[in-house]
């Protein structure tokens, strides 16, 4: 597919905004890298499988996370008018964290999730996905076997545009993800307390089974359960999603 002048132009100021913002250390501004592997498969007509293994690090190095998770969706879809559909998902799934901090005790989180999206509008050139979360969320310290629990609920509105295709079929080529990660901690736990996060990308679909996409966000967090301390991050996160 050949990107007109208009979309080229888009894409480079996208990530050049980023990479500045990613240089910005005297502010306290650090780097995270994510890698996701994300793959799907369909159980009935309306019960979906997904799941993601993934691996996370931060730059000055303090911690490295690994974690795996899944969820199963059942999907409600319907046709209001030709070429605008309404679709909601419910969905039940569970998440496993390890962290391996470099200067403080490792940590386990065992993350049971339940989640409510809509998606509307879902033309043929964009989007839009609501979709909320509320996590119950029980880490271990592996030194002493003390368990935090944790209650987070979120809130992440997505928005996609398309330069192909329709949204009743396949649409194959690059598209752009804007994320907006909205978080309420309503217990925190000792680490990992984010607020909000912000991540534009850039996607391409290869194929019904395969597609990929490469973000670049800004992430606010607070830094530990009991000190009043916030730190901001950029975020570089590659995606590999595979519909099986």
């Amino acid at each position: 597919m050949k990107l007109n002048h208009y979309q080229f132009i888009i894409i480079i100021a996208l990530f050049s905004n980023f990479q500045i913002l990613g240089q910005d250390t005297e502010n306290g501004v650090t780097s995270q890298y994510w890698a996701d592997y994300s793959p799907s498969t369909k159980i009935s007509e309306k019960v979906n499988f997904e799941g993601t293994i993934g691996y996370r690090t931060n730059s000055p190095q303090l911690w490295n996370r690994y974690f795996i998770k899944g969820k199963f969706k059942y999907k409600r879809k319907k046709n209001i008018k030709n070429k605008l559909f309404y679709s909601e998902q419910f969905s039940a799934g569970l998440g496993v964290y390890y962290t391996n901090n470099f200067y403080v005790s490792d940590r386990i989180e065992i993350i049971p999730v339940q989640s409510y999206s809509l998606t509307w509008p879902n033309t043929n050139k964009l989007k839009l996905n609501h979709n909320f979360d509320l996590e119950e969320r029980f880490e271990l310290n592996t030194k002493n076997w003390k368990n935090n629990f944790g209650l987070r609920l979120s809130y992440e509105p997505t928005l996609t545009l398309y330069f192909q295709g329709n949204s009743t079929e396949f649409r194959k080529g690059f598209y752009l993800p804007v994320s907006l990660y909205l978080y309420w901690n309503l217990i925190d736990v000792q680490q990992f307390n984010d607020r909000i996060r912000v991540t534009p990308g850039i996607g391409y679909a290869f194929s019904p089974k395969w597609k990929g996409a490469f973000l670049i966000g800004y992430n606010y967090s607070k830094v530990t359960k009991d000190e009043n301390f916030y730190k901001s991050d950029v975020i570089f996160r590659f995606r590999v999603y595979h519909n099986l």
